[in-house]
């Protein structure tokens, strides 16, 4: 019989600690569906280009030229329609609530690959240059409204 001894260290503590971090940080962002997996939330957005770079990664194609930007206030008291727009944003892992009261950054760009040849827009809401929500939608009366999430994701549903 054969009996094997390990002397446990703070050293082998530590470095225990910090593994077992670095693999529960690791599987949160690769994990589909995890709220941070989805949100924009850590996208650096300082510039028009950054946006164009972030929607582009969601699968978009954009007319970078028809960007426009401006200021936006989220409501300190959500009403029913805001309420129901914050409810679209938290499927996607972001949340309004947050800055209720706060003037926002909104930049607003079309996009051109979407199938069926109507006009779709994409917005994204940047607050401190993080991405804070956004939509894509028509312009129709009729039309969609579906929160920021990669293309593929809505041509599924």
């Amino acid at each position: 019989m054969n009996i094997y001894t390990f002397k446990l260290t703070k050293k082998h503590i530590v470095g225990a600690v910090v593994a077992v971090a670095a693999l529960i940080a690791l599987l949160i962002l690769l994990i589909p569906g995890s709220e941070a997996a989805e949100t924009g939330a850590t996208v650096n957005v300082k510039s028009p280009e950054d946006c164009v770079q972030y929607l582009s990664g969601l699968g978009f194609q954009l007319d970078a030229a028809s960007g426009e930007s401006r200021k936006v206030q989220i409501p300190k008291e959500f009403d029913a329609v805001y309420q129901a727009y914050n409810k679209m944003q938290q499927e996607c892992g972001f949340d309004l609530l947050k800055y209720a009261g706060k003037k926002v950054d909104l930049t607003t760009y079309k996009i051109t690959n979407w199938p069926g040849g109507e006009t779709v827009l994409a917005d994204v809401l940047v607050s401190k240059n993080k991405v804070i929500g956004g939509a894509v939608y028509t312009a129709a009366v009729d039309g969609f409204m579906y929160g920021l999430q990669p293309m593929e994701t809505l041509m599924k549903g």
